[in-house]
């Protein structure tokens, strides 16, 4: 970690956001070899059974969307305790100092 003699520290870049997951409309994926090794990932028939339910589900929720709009309306978020909780969790989102 470096310290800057005016209290103030560099801003560090961040990664880009990862990529959701593939769509039923992607092309299927390509066996990868593992890094390291000579071997290829075999996609087993559950697996891919597995990744067809996923890419199923539609990437935003309308029922969880409906329920976060009501608590909003109702109030349920201009609370003590919901703005603590919020910064609680802003909070241990950081990176430790240390790391």
């Amino acid at each position: 970690m470096r310290i800057e003699p005016t209290g103030a520290q560099p801003v560090v870049p961040q990664a880009p956001a990862p990529r959701p997951g593939p769509r039923a409309s992607d092309p299927a994926p390509v066996p990868v070899a593992a890094p390291g090794s000579a071997e290829e990932f075999a996609l087993t028939g559950q697996l891919a059974a597995l990744l067809s339910a996923v890419r199923e589900f539609p990437e935003v929720r309308p029922d969880v969307v409906a329920v976060a709009t009501a608590r909003l309306a109702a109030g349920d978020f201009n609370t003590p305790q919901a703005a603590a909780a919020a910064a609680a969790a802003i909070v241990a989102a950081q990176p430790s100092i240390t790391d």
